[in-house]
């Protein structure tokens, strides 16, 4: 098995319809060369009853209840077989070349433990998908929007036109080796659904091992839909994750980010709402 793809789905039935079948179009490989896994988080929007129409197709697995992104992923992972695992967003729709192209690369850099794709909106128009690591004042201009402070961690510069080393990498698409997730793990499951990405991302560059962005292949990226359709007490737990995250990295100096990060979780869901 040369690749698994894993998909975590909350509520995206529309949207992961697309995205499998696309991948089913533009694999590039054969078959029994590469395998689709699909963890359902409880959704409620008919995702379940289309998902398992494609018996054969898939590996389903279906949770009693929303487990979380990490959770998921990792239960994707514990039953997968390929050499390289992908970890792809429900909200992304697969083009031609770009598997084959990831995979190529990741056989010729033996140095690279991940490779990243460039995210395209609908329209054509370049996403911003790679960042640096967080530094505690990003997550202070991050969660008061004052974004415009943020142009070095938001790489603001940088034109998605080359090939380039990066910090860490949206996992809308991440594409990993295995041999590497077998030493260093997955998600952090105690990041359910926000910054488990971060926290990957840094063991992977404490591993030595690198996370390398391909400008030259791409994928449809729609957007967080499961996160934008998140209540009250779903965000609760995505914005303790961002939390958790500065405590652990910058100790009591992230203090001052709690009453920020309360007060924006009560005005967003209160507009959610």
């Amino acid at each position: 098995m040369v690749l698994s793809v894993i998909i975590a789905n909350w509520n995206t039935k529309e949207l992961i319809k697309g995205c499998i079948e696309s991948v089913l179009q533009n694999s590039g490989f054969k078959n029994s060369e590469y395998e689709i896994i699909v963890i359902d988080n409880a959704s409620n929007d008919g995702s379940k009853e289309y998902l398992f129409s494609l018996e054969g197709k898939i590996k389903l697995i279906e949770n009693p209840e929303n487990l979380g992104y990490a959770k998921a992923c990792n239960q994707g992972f514990a039953v997968s077989t390929g050499k390289y695992i992908l970890l792809l967003g429900s909200d992304t729709v697969m083009l031609n070349d770009t598997l084959p192209e990831c995979i190529k690369y990741l056989d010729k850099n033996p140095d690279a433990g991940a490779a990243a794709c460039k995210l395209l909106n609908p329209d054509g128009t370049v996403q911003n998908s790679l960042k640096k690591f967080p530094k505690l004042s990003n997550a202070f201009f991050t969660y008061l929007s004052l974004d415009k402070f943020n142009k070095e961690y938001d790489m603001s510069e940088f034109k998605y036109d080359k090939v380039t080393e990066a910090e860490q990498a949206a996992a809308t698409f991440l594409m990993l080796r295995r041999s590497l997730l077998e030493k260093i793990g997955l998600f952090d499951e105690d990041y359910r659904i926000l910054y488990n990405d971060v926290e990957l991302a840094g063991r992977i560059n404490a591993s030595g091992s690198k996370i390398i962005f391909l400008d030259y292949v791409s994928i449809i990226h729609y957007g967080s839909h499961s996160t934008k359709n998140a209540d009250f007490a779903l965000r609760k737990i995505m914005y303790g994750d961002i939390y958790r995250y500065y405590r652990k990295h910058f100790g009591f100096k992230a203090v001052f980010l709690y009453p920020i990060l309360a007060f924006r979780l009560l005005v967003v869901s209160t507009i959610k709402s």
